[in-house]
């Protein structure tokens, strides 16, 4: 990622899925932050608990979850990237909390013209290589709105990524403001309240640890700042909608090998 996009683009990801005519396969997607994917192909189709659904777009968008994502794809090539909190504030500069757990057809909504040249571009018969380049391009010549707080963001984002931040109170004594002021900030640029971002934070940690190791058990992965495994569980149902158990049986043909990618990178859903 070049130096200073970073700041507002987490993760670009490419992939081609090879199968038969009519054939699909099937996901699951864990709580993460917003990303933007370009579909070239058969259509992505994605649901959450929350009842927000997409199907038919070639442009689809995903705003930051606590829920999993079920999807479902065919023969297509998929490019896209993930937004940092403050992306989203400075290229997107709506409330993220009005598209917390829920997917947008890009095509359609108007908050994501400006995103909208990239589908075509994308679409050019050069190598990925090229894409790539094409893409990074567009990124950085983007306008960035000016954001206020952005230092504050910032902190909040590199607290939060942090085990030993525990509680909201932890939080907002770590970034060094108001409890309210965090609460505002967090739902605005985030997406979701201190407290859930906290508990959002210590689930990921811990599934991103099975991802090192998905043949091990989860006792081994679950993160310290759980009190015990029941409490792990829960979690894992409010954020997962399924066990443990019945996730680790699930086939995962594209978040697992993207989720070790990330993990050995050292760049999962928490940054």
């Amino acid at each position: 990622m070049p130096a200073g996009l970073d700041r507002y683009v987490s993760v670009l990801f490419y992939c081609e899925i090879d199968m038969g005519e009519g054939e699909r396969l099937h996901d699951v997607m864990p709580p993460d932050w917003a990303s933007l994917r370009f579909h070239y192909g058969a259509r992505a189709e994605g649901r959450m608990r929350s009842g927000s659904k997409i199907e038919g777009a070639g442009f689809t968008v995903a705003g930051p979850r606590s829920q999993e994502v079920r999807i479902s794809l065919g023969m297509a090539r998929q490019w896209g990237f993930r937004l940092t909190p403050l992306g989203w504030a400075a290229l997107v500069g709506v409330p993220a909390h009005l598209y917390a757990d829920r997917l947008a057809d890009g095509e359609q909504d108007p908050v994501f013209a400006q995103f909208q040249p990239l589908y075509d571009l994308l679409k050019t018969s050069a190598s990925p290589g090229q894409q790539l380049d094409l893409l990074i391009a567009h990124l950085e010549a983007m306008p960035r709105r000016p954001v206020p707080h952005e230092a504050l963001i910032l902190a909040i984002c590199n607290a939060v990524a942090d085990p030993e931040i525990r509680s909201a109170a932890d939080l907002a004594a770590r970034v060094d403001t108001h409890p309210r002021k965090l609460e505002r900030i967090c739902r605005a640029a985030f997406g979701f309240s201190p407290k859930l971002l906290l508990r959002r934070q210590r689930f990921l940690r811990s599934i991103e640890q099975f991802a090192r190791e998905p043949k091990g058990k989860w006792i081994g992965a679950i993160d310290a700042a759980y009190h015990d495994q029941a409490q792990f569980v829960r979690d894992f149902r409010a954020f997962m909608g399924m066990t443990p158990r019945q996730y680790a049986l699930l086939d995962k043909p594209i978040t697992g090998p993207v989720m070790r990618e990330s993990v050995r990178h050292g760049r999962a859903g928490g940054r």
